[in-house]
């Protein structure tokens, strides 16, 4: 009887073993329905047009509205590239900060950049602040942002308002 369970205890043994290394060695085919969703979020790189608004109408001034690209760094940095032509400054390339506020879709988001004259001389700043909103496909935003203005010595020099409007770049390779 001993001999009978040992011999048993070994075919088992031998039998899990075996399924263990199959199932190890095998593929696996993966539900796509089973596999979480993956996360929608604003980072990466987004072609954006902007447009300047009166701050108390909310009057667009489309004559003034320019390109620019955003991207949203991932842990919450960002840089920017803008240049409005009907202004008469050289800017340097945006830097700044982004958080998710509530859920997938709203974030909020802080950039500075320098100015310079049409000689090059440092004129001041600009900040620029505001919320961001993701469309349900996650490709596409709208923001709500607001602008101040400050000259060498730090003090305010002007505000403004604009929205925006940026759509994800995305290389099909």
């Amino acid at each position: 009887m001993k001999l009978y369970k040992t011999v048993f205890n070994a075919k088992t043994l031998t039998t899990a073993l075996a399924i263990v290394m199959v199932s190890a060695f095998s593929p696996t085919k993966v539900d796509a329905q089973a596999s979480p969703k993956a996360e929608r979020s604003i980072e990466g790189v987004w072609m954006v047009t902007t447009t300047p608004r009166n701050c108390i109408t909310g009057m667009p001034i489309p004559g003034a509205a320019f390109e620019g690209l955003f991207t949203f760094h991932k842990g919450g940095t960002m840089s920017a590239w803008l240049q409005n032509s009907v202004i008469m400054v050289t800017r340097s390339p945006s830097q700044g900060l982004w958080q998710r506020v509530r859920g997938w879709s709203h974030y909020s988001f802080n950039f500075v950049h320098l100015r310079y004259d049409l000689s090059g001389f440092y004129s001041g700043k600009q900040e620029a602040r505001g919320t961001l909103e993701l469309n349900e496909s996650g490709d596409e935003f709208t923001t709500d942002s607001s602008i101040a203005l400050f000259d060498v010595d730090g003090n305010p020099q002007g505000a403004g308002c604009a929205n925006a409007v940026g759509t994800r770049y995305d290389v099909s390779l």
